[in-house]
């Protein structure tokens, strides 16, 4: 937990940093970010850091871009996202297939580690505190638990298919983030003109890909067809996420219209986190309904002018 913290964070540092260097130095930038980018590949001892190495040569290059061209979110965070993931995933099995490295694997290792290190630790807490030995008895097997299922192959595997969707979100979070940084606070000038999550707008041809994803994932036979269907289940899961922000979109864009604060949307989706996993699956089945309706529908009805007078 507290290293996924740390990752994100520098993340976050490290979009910023490069975007604003890709917003002055323009394409000559690539000079740094590209090497910086092979150096897990290249080099033994830096695959842990694989996804930081990784981040300035796309997120930087396509938030720099975004700026510089006074584009948008519905610009920055597909780029970033979908280019991420491929390029992550792509390093992934070049790591596991030509250097014996695998993350997953290692990363296994490393929390069983930890783990069996803690039961000591455990027990310790319970001789200090006194714990009624029935209590000590469920705590002991959730924990054995837990360790079993780190260790079960099939989550490890399910762990592994879904490495593109896991780079796809943690690169869609340090963008959203670095983008609300960089629009409010660090290149609040530059980015006046760069639109913001209420005119988040998927092109028109990505209906497809969701489409596709999921009529391949629930169509094709998973045992015959185990690499297409999982790609297919990626790729669908990475559009449903896309077409969910475009329905908050939607929703950010009448909220300003009617002269609500903005701070409803956030409450909103915390207030929905709350209340538990089958209200949470509910809500986002209903959003991918409105992102994708919108392609049709038009909700906001958007034009050059509304673009560019729209408050925030």
């Amino acid at each position: 937990m507290v290293l996924g913290v740390i990752f994100f964070i520098a993340g976050v540092i490290l979009t910023i940093c490069s975007a604003f260097i890709f917003y002055k130095w323009g394409w000559i930038s690539l000079a740094i970010f590209a090497p910086a980018a092979l150096i897990p590949v290249v080099f033994n001892g830096y695959e842990g850091g694989l996804s930081l190495y990784t981040l300035p040569l796309i997120a930087g290059t396509a938030g720099g871009y975004c700026f510089r061209k006074s584009s948008g979110l519905d610009f920055f965070i597909p780029v970033t996202a979908v280019l991420f993931a491929v390029v992550f995933t792509a390093d992934f099995y070049f790591l596991k297939e030509v250097k014996g490295y695998d993350i997953i694997e290692t990363g296994k290792v490393e929390v069983v580690k930890l783990l069996e290190q803690s039961r000591t630790e455990m027990e310790k807490a319970f001789e200090e505190y006194k714990t009624p030995e029935e209590n000590r008895k469920k705590l002991r097997e959730d924990f054995n638990t837990s360790l079993q299922v780190i260790q079960d192959s099939k989550w490890v595997q399910f762990a592994k298919d879904m490495i593109p969707f896991s780079a796809f979100i943690y690169s869609l979070l340090v963008t959203s983030f670095s983008f609300l940084l960089m629009k409010k606070v660090f290149m609040k000038k530059q980015g006046a003109g760069v639109r913001a999550l209420e005119l988040f707008r998927l092109n028109d041809y990505f209906i497809f890909s969701l489409i596709a994803g999921w009529g391949i994932f629930l169509l094709l036979d998973k045992n015959q067809f185990p690499v297409i269907t999982v790609t297919a289940l990626n790729v669908a899961l990475a559009a449903s996420v896309l077409y969910i922000i475009q329905a908050l979109g939607i929703i950010k864009f009448f909220i300003i219209k009617k002269g609500l604060p903005v701070i409803m949307l956030p409450l909103v989706i915390l207030t929905l986190l709350v209340l538990g996993p089958s209200i949470l699956v509910f809500s986002m089945i209903l959003l991918i309904g409105i992102g994708t309706l919108d392609l049709w529908g038009d909700f906001r009805k958007l034009s050059p002018e509304i673009e560019r007078n729209i408050k925030e």
